[in-house]
């Protein structure tokens, strides 16, 4: 075989094997990226957002903080902790999301705590967070 003819068979297979390879990742998903969920990369309804104070603020100890879920219709759902320490929240149904507010533990001062939301919905679980600097 000429060797022109070699390197052009062997350039057409290469990028046959990149163009199958990566169409069989994109197929696999996306893991955990992207929209805060842990659905496979498939469910984009369950939506975390809109935290105040937002992420990596210094806040004071017991601060109040908030954020908002849309896409589920329980709120039973939502889990929130800080630094591992469940967080009871108040909720208000807004119709198209659901509002929630609460106030960081007592037992957390002069610390980092990340605040984590996680939706135990069945069709479209999600889990978000922000980490807060907690001051004297």
């Amino acid at each position: 075989m000429n060797p022109l003819k070699k390197y052009i068979v062997l350039s057409v297979l290469t990028s046959a094997l990149c163009l199958i390879s990566t169409g069989a990742s994109a197929a696999g998903g996306h893991g955990n990226h992207g929209g805060g969920n842990k659905s496979g990369g498939g469910c984009k309804t369950t939506i975390i957002n809109h935290f105040i104070p937002k992420h990596l603020s210094v806040v004071k100890p017991n601060s109040e903080f908030s954020f908002w879920v849309r896409g589920i219709k329980d709120a039973s759902h939502i889990k929130v902790t800080a630094k591992n320490i469940p967080v009871e929240m108040t909720v208000e149904d807004k119709k198209t999301f659901f509002a929630l507010k609460g106030n960081l533990p007592d037992s957390l001062s002069k610390t980092a705590a990340r605040i984590k939301v996680a939706v135990h919905s069945p069709k479209c679980p999600a889990e978000k967070g922000i980490l807060l600097k907690i001051s004297d």
